[in-house]
C-alpha cells in the first residue's frame, strides 16, 4: 500500500512539472507575441508611431508622423524634421512627402504639441529655466527637453531598422529647439543637426541671463567644447529678413541683429570667437539657402541638398 502510495505522489510531481513547463511556454510565447504586435513592420507610404514620453507637464505620448517612400532601404538617409511655430508634425510631414521621393529619404516629424509642451518655455527653450524670459530660476539638467529629442532619435532608428545617415533637421522654433540642443544636448546621435531660420538665439555669453545667454547655467568649458566639435549647420533663409509676427523684437533680441540673418550671423560669429577663445576645434558650417524666406520646406530642400549630390526622378512612386 505504501508503495502505491509512493508511486502516486511521483506520478503527481511529474504531473506537476510537466503542467508547470507548458504554463511558463504558453506564458512565454503570449509574451514574444505581445512583443512583435509592438513593432509594427515599417510600411511604404505614411505611417504614424507613439512614442511614451516621461517630459513635458503630461504623461502623454509624443506622435512621430512618417513618410517613407517607395525606393528607400535601411542603407539610405532618414531625415528627422521639426516643425516651427504650429508644432503639426503631421502638416510637415505632409509637406514635405514630395522632397521625400525625390531625395530618397524617410521623412520623420515628431508633434511636440502645445498641450504637452506649452509655451516657448517647453518647446523653443527647452525648459532650461521654470518660466519663460529672464525672470525664471534655472532648473537642473535632468528637467530640460533635450533628452526627449535623444528618445525621438532612438524611436526612429528603431522603427526604421536605418543603417545609413540620421539627419536632424529643425526650422524655425524647431529651429531654435535644434541649436540649443546642439549646445547643451548630451550625446546626439545623428550625422548633422541643422537649424534652419531660427528667429533669436542663445549666446554662449555667461554675462547674459538665460534665454538670452548663458548666464547661470550648469555648463562648463568642456560641455562648450563638446558642443563646437559636432556637426552643426546652420541654414539661412536669402530673403528671410521679413520683422513679422512671431518674429521676436525684443530689445534682447534686437541686440542679436535686426532680422534672422543678422541674428544667425552673429550667433555663429560669437561661437566661433568663443572656440577660438577655449582653444578647441569648431566643426559648426552656414550657408545661406537662395531665395528662400521663412519657408519650411524650401529649407528642408536646402539642408538634402548638402546631403544629395544627385536628387531622384520627382515624379518617381508620386
Amino acid at each position: 500500500m505504501g508503495q502505491f502510495i509512493r508511486k502516486g505522489v511521483l506520478f503527481m510531481g511529474l504531473l506537476l512539472k510537466a503542467v508547470t513547463t507548458l504554463a511558463i511556454g504558453v506564458v512565454g510565447a503570449m509574451m514574444v507575441s505581445k512583443k512583435k504586435k509592438a513593432e509594427p513592420s515599417f510600411t511604404i507610404g505614411e505611417s504614424r508611431y507613439l512614442l511614451d514620453e516621461p517630459t513635458g507637464v503630461n504623461r502623454d505620448p509624443v506622435e512621430i508622423y512618417y513618410y517613407r517612400p517607395p525606393t528607400w532601404s535601411p542603407e539610405d538617409p532618414v531625415f528627422i524634421a521639426f516643425p516651427g511655430y504650429t508644432r503639426t508634425g503631421d502638416r510637415f510631414r505632409t509637406r514635405l512627402e514630395a522632397l521625400s521621393v525625390k531625395y530618397n529619404m524617410v521623412i520623420a516629424s515628431p508633434k511636440f504639441s502645445p498641450e504637452k509642451y506649452p509655451g516657448a518655455r517647453w518647446y523653443q527653450e527647452g525648459n532650461i529655466s521654470d518660466a519663460e524670459g529672464e525672470e525664471g530660476r534655472i532648473q537642473p539638467r535632468g528637467e530640460w527637453t533635450f533628452s526627449a529629442i535623444d528618445r525621438v532619435i532612438s524611436a526612429v532608428r528603431r522603427r526604421t531598422r536605418c543603417k545609413g545617415k540620421v539627419y536632424l533637421f529643425g526650422h524655425s522654433a524647431g529651429g531654435q529647439f535644434m541649436h540649443r540642443y546642439s549646445l547643451f544636448g548630451d550625446h546626439p546621435r545623428v550625422d548633422a543637426i541643422i537649424c534652419a531660420n531660427s528667429g533669436w538665439f542663445t549666446m554662449p555669453d555667461e554675462t547674459i541671463a538665460f534665454p538670452y545667454g548663458m548666464k547661470g547655467l550648469p555648463v562648463s568649458d568642456g560641455d562648450l567644447a563638446r558642443a563646437f566639435a559636432r556637426p552643426v549647420y546652420m541654414l539661412m533663409g536669402g530673403n528671410d529678413i521679413s520683422r513679422k509676427k512671431p518674429f521676436r523684437d525684443t530689445p534682447e533680441a534686437d541686440a542679436q541683429g535686426m532680422n534672422r540673418m543678422e541674428r544667425c550671423n552673429n550667433y555663429f560669429k560669437a561661437c566661433e570667437a568663443k572656440a577660438k577663445e577655449l582653444h578647441v576645434p569648431f566643426r559648426w558650417q552656414k550657408f545661406i539657402v537662395p531665395g528662400a524666406a521663412h519657408e519650411g520646406v524650401k529649407m528642408a530642400e536646402g539642408a538634402m541638398k548638402l546631403f544629395c549630390e544627385e536628387p531622384m526622378d520627382e515624379t518617381l512612386g508620386m
